[in-house]
């Protein structure tokens, strides 16, 4: 049997800053374009401040009120810090964002009261010792014990098959249902989570969203179990939680998934970590699994993130059937560098090639966004392949023996005896495909200058200089070829790569962008 402990600690976002329950204070945040309160001290709360007024409103009550500004991830950081010492107990341990954290301390076929109930005090004594003052519940259903532990202080230990009796008297607000659907069943006179349970399943089914759904099956005390990951701070982050019937609405996958990503984002802080890839299946009936692979670009944390790239590529596959159960995998976890981009700002002109290029890999395709990379051929236009982006191990030997060949060439004995490493020729990084015959006028010179003007975009442009010649031949078992190339440049600025073959001038490509 499956036992969770969970412990709350109301006080937490605010003890945290160092404000005490004696002091007024409350915690802020900009919510709907006003800073809005997100958690008070009992002072605070005692003169009528409450969550979600705006800071002004809270003035209005107490002039004198302290602010502090949240930092969401200083705040998820120290609450992961905090969640380590359930290690104590558990290998298998998760923070609840914002304020509580929980612990898997039992998978025995009977429970076993006392042994529970020296955990918990265990535990409330650690955390006393650390300055915070903890509800602290055990429960079969780790969802049921957060929500005793925030609405009933005075139950500690919910025995097996309890759970249902436990939380019908708790306020239907306990459930922290959408406000929309909050208000439909005040107004219909449903007033304890035990009058919510009391409605058919149908009914909820056919009327409420996905958010209501999950709730009313914790009412009825048919919750889903989760199996928490052991605590580990190496190798892949994998989540898997099993639907309790087929899904296949995106709503109620999105719903699951969204808890997925906060916990597995929540085990990256802790351990100083990002991702910059996911993996997500879905175990669909008959054994048969449908599997989706992102890259978020730059490594990143920030579950709002994460959840955005994986809403927009769900609205564009359809899975093969109901999913039963999901998993959620960061295949190569990697150390957090303190910077990561928000999806949510508008103005991406910050926004890394990497962020860029994955962002267009998750809606195109990982092969439809390429790189050039360089090979060892003669000819100009054939010295180059597409691979994909961010493909970093060379895939054909030629690519690698050439590698080889240059790390051998620089040789530091060769060096120091006379003979360097002569420079690298100057390419333009734009080539046509195919290369542009043009008409040109005889420079004064052959050596020097052999055109004076060419004809280019519908128009006579003359030449301001021209350096070179540089001769490139060669692949004489295929299709022999031998030019003369000459940088070139134009009296509008722009310059050329211009070359000479069979008695006519062809531009190759542009230096200018």
């Amino acid at each position: 049997m499956f036992r969770y402990l969970v412990a709350h600690i109301p006080t937490f976002r605010l003890d945290r800053c160092g404000w005490t329950r004696d002091q007024a204070a409350i915690l802020v945040s900009e919510q709907k374009n006003a800073l809005r309160v997100v958690a008070a001290t009992q002072k605070a709360s005692r003169h009528g401040i409450r969550i979600g007024m705006t800071v002004a409103a809270a003035r209005s009550h107490l002039p004198t009120i302290e602010t502090e500004l949240l930092n969401p991830t200083d705040e998820s950081t120290d609450l992961s810090a905090l969640t380590e010492q359930l290690l104590r107990i558990s290998p298998a341990i998760a923070a609840l964002p914002p304020d509580a954290m929980v612990a898997e301390v039992s998978r025995q076929p009977e429970s076993r009261a006392g042994h529970e109930r020296a955990l918990v005090e265990r535990i409330r004594i650690r955390l006393h010792q650390l300055g915070h003052e903890a509800h602290i519940v055990v429960a079969s259903d780790p969802h049921t014990a957060l929500t005793v532990a925030k609405w009933s202080p005075r139950t500690n230990i919910i025995p097996p098959g309890e759970e249902r009796t436990t939380l019908a008297s708790l306020p239907l607000a306990a459930l922290e249902l959408p406000p929309p659907e909050h208000s439909l069943l005040t107004g219909l006179g449903l007033s304890t989570i035990g009058d919510f349970a009391a409605l058919p399943p149908s009914t909820v089914v056919g009327r409420l969203g996905p958010v209501s759904i999950t709730a009313h099956a914790l009412a009825s005390g048919r919750a889903t179990t989760p199996t928490i990951t052991p605590w580990s701070k190496d190798g892949p982050l994998v989540l898997r939680q099993d639907l309790p019937a087929p899904v296949s609405e995106l709503d109620a996958l999105l719903f699951v998934i969204n808890a997925l990503v906060r916990d597995l984002t929540t085990r990256l802080v802790t351990t100083g970590q990002a991702t910059s890839q996911l993996q997500l299946d879905f175990g669909l009936g008959g054994g048969r699994y449908q599997s989706i692979h992102l890259r978020l670009g730059s490594p990143t944390r920030d579950p709002s993130i994460i959840l955005e790239r994986i809403r927009h590529r769900l609205e564009h596959i359809k899975l093969g059937g109901p999913a039963l159960h999901l998993t959620l995998t960061l295949p190569h976890p990697t150390l957090f560098d303190g910077h990561q981009l928000d999806l949510r700002d508008p103005l991406r002109t910050d926004e890394t090639i990497d962020n860029v290029t994955a962002r267009l890999q998750d809606a195109l395709g990982y092969r439809s966004v390429l790189s050039a990379r360089t090979i060892p051929r003669h000819r100009p236009e054939g010295a180059w392949r597409p691979v994909p982006f961010g493909t970093t191990i060379p895939s054909d030997p030629s690519h690698a023996a050439q590698s080889l060949a240059l790390s051998l060439h620089n040789d530091p004995v060769d060096a120091w005896l006379g003979h360097p490493e002569p420079p690298q020729p100057d390419r333009p990084p734009i080539l046509l495909a195919p290369p542009q015959t043009v008409e040109i006028e005889p420079g004064p010179s052959k050596d020097l200058q052999p055109v004076s003007a060419i004809h280019v975009d519908g128009r006579w442009q003359a030449v301001a200089s021209m350096r070179g010649p540089e001769q490139i031949s060669g692949e004489w078992w295929s299709k022999p070829f031998q030019r003369t190339y000459w940088k070139t440049t134009l009296e509008n600025g722009r310059t050329a790569w211009l070359y000479r073959e069979h008695g006519r001038w062809v531009v190759h490509g542009w230096w200018d962008r």
